[in-house]
């Protein structure tokens, strides 16, 4: 009795052990996933679009980085999208440069 009991369990507990494999993206599929979110993220922030292209994703430490500088306005949109080798999303950070700042920063240096 016991051991027909430990047989269902076992068997129920190897239906419940099924793996899953999710799928990978390479390298191009990874960069137009991160470009969509960057996008996603700029437009909600800046009412803009501003990635239009951009390279692939890079392999880092087991997960997508991609990295990418686009000109904006007087400045620079910065944006860097981390995403699981599945595809899933790890982080999408924008950071905005503006020139202007910089130029008024340097008239104040100046004698």
């Amino acid at each position: 009795m016991k051991t027909s009991h430990i047989i269902v369990f076992g068997l129920l507990l190897a239906g419940c052990a099924s793996v899953h494999h999710a799928a990978w993206l390479n390298g191009e599929q990874a960069g137009a996933a991160a470009m969509q979110l960057a996008n996603s993220k700029a437009f909600t922030l800046y009412h803009r679009q501003p990635f239009i292209d951009g390279p692939a994703a890079q392999r880092v430490a087991g997960h997508w980085l991609w990295r990418v500088r686009q000109g904006y306005g007087q400045g620079d949109i910065e944006a860097t999208v981390e995403l699981a080798m599945d595809g899933s999303t790890n982080s999408v950070q924008l950071q905005l440069f503006d020139s202007r700042e910089l130029l008024l920063y340097r008239q104040r240096e100046m004698p």
